[in-house]
């Protein structure tokens, strides 16, 4: 299961994450208190970790070691070292560094950790776009950085330049490099997302609780957009076939009927096969989603509706009341018609066809014909299950359709 941990040194930076929290419950561990619950369709766990390099490092490793958390997201302000940066701005990290590991009395350079190779701590470069790209959506001026931290609140502006030439820091704090640290030995992907308070000098006009609350909310846009992306990542085809169940000898003798409705059942699984179509679609120009009866329409209408497009139903025969035009294909005995509603797709429509799976490709290029007929423009084939031995997936590719299934299963 996906779990995403969201922290914050202060209070100020996880209360909209605490406000928006459904289903939540609390946890007491180690003097922090754990607040799980689904936040924006996946299952988080929010907590203060107070100030301070030992407290973030101690709590990090409770969310990793009591609540196996896959992904961690710190969040809350920094003082801008980087001249370009203005009070409000995001810098998400590419990298954090322990500016006060100062071992150079030994011969390492700042940041090294003694009598190791660790020095910068590379957030994940996946989690990193998503920011930038939830940023930019939210219309918040983010960039790509390096955050230095240290137990030391930066004020002086002479420090903050020899810092930033040293080190090439575009923000300081004092947690997240410890974070990064933590997550860095357990193997557990991280970015931070630090909201600009001040130039690090004091020089901030406004009150830091005003600054605060204001920057707080630029974090949380972002954060609260992202993570439903979070979870549409490398192992998600891996995760959604494995919730997939196989019936041997159904509907008859020698076939291993492939039944999604385990999958459907799955809140976790249901949500990732969701998320993970819809972020392949997203920004495709997809102007309708049509679905294939009958399974065809249960995640077909869902990721239309996240597209924000139109759904159109593809049925069997006798089963739509308008004027309907019908195409007919070959069953292993006899014919099979499926009909769509004359006016459901205007000329020149780019469709997304989808169904639960691709067997000898009947079904498929019956709908293909009656989208092509309206004069619709197939901008793919999708599926849940390919099973390529029946050869149903080669059959469209060579009629010139775009062809993608998330997962595929060997034989009948």
């Amino acid at each position: 299961m996906t779990t995403i941990a969201i922290m914050g040194a202060l209070d100020e930076e996880i209360a909209l994450y605490l406000s928006k929290l459904e289903e939540k419950y609390e946890e007491k561990l180690a003097g922090f208190v754990f607040h799980s619950g689904n936040l924006n369709g996946a299952h988080v766990v929010v907590v203060k970790s107070g100030v301070g390099k030992v407290n973030s490092s101690v709590c990090a490793q409770a969310l990793i070691d009591c609540f196996s958390v896959s992904h961690m997201i710190f969040t809350g302000v920094a003082g801008a070292i980087n001249p370009d940066l203005n009070v409000k701005d995001i810098v998400v990290s590419t990298q954090s560094i322990q500016h006060d590991m100062d071992a150079r009395a030994l011969g390492y350079s700042r940041g090294r950790i003694p009598f190791s190779e660790l020095k910068a701590f590379d957030a994940d470069a996946k989690l990193c776009e998503l920011a930038l790209q939830s940023a930019k959506k939210q219309n918040i001026h983010a960039i790509k950085g390096v955050i230095l931290s240290g137990d030391q609140f930066i004020t002086d502006a002479k420090i903050g330049r020899e810092l930033r030439a040293e080190l090439d820091g575009d923000c300081v704090d004092m947690e997240s490099a410890a974070v990064a640290h933590a997550c860095a030995l357990n193997k557990v992907s991280h970015v931070i997302i630090r909201a600009i308070s001040d130039k690090a000098d004091h020089s901030a006009q406004e009150s830091f609780e005003k600054i605060c609350h204001d920057a707080a909310n630029n974090s949380f846009a972002i954060v609260y957009e992202m993570i439903p992306h979070i979870i549409i990542h490398d192992d998600a085809p891996a995760i959604i076939k494995s919730k997939i169940r196989t019936i041997p000898n159904w509907p008859k003798k020698g076939v291993m009927y492939r039944d999604i409705t385990t999958l459907l059942k799955d809140k976790e699984g249901l949500g990732i096969t969701i998320d993970f179509l819809v972020k392949r679609h997203k920004g495709k120009k997809i102007d309708v989603v049509a679905g294939i009866e009958s399974r065809g329409f249960i995640i077909g209408a869902a990721l239309a509706n996240k597209l924000g497009v139109g759904f159109v139903p593809i049925r069997k025969k006798g089963k739509l009341p308008g004027k309907i035009i019908s195409a007919s294909y070959s069953l292993e005995y006899g014919t099979d018609t499926i009909e769509i509603h004359e006016d459901a797709i205007h000329k020149g429509a780019r469709v997304l066809i989808f169904d639960d799976l691709i067997a000898t490709g009947g079904t498929a290029t019956a709908a293909c014909e009656l989208v092509t007929r309206l004069g619709g423009i197939i901008a793919e084939c999708c599926f849940i299950i390919d099973l390529p031995d029946l050869g149903g997936s080669k059959k469209l590719k060579e009629a010139g359709h775009k062809v993608f299934a998330i997962t595929s299963f060997e034989g009948d």
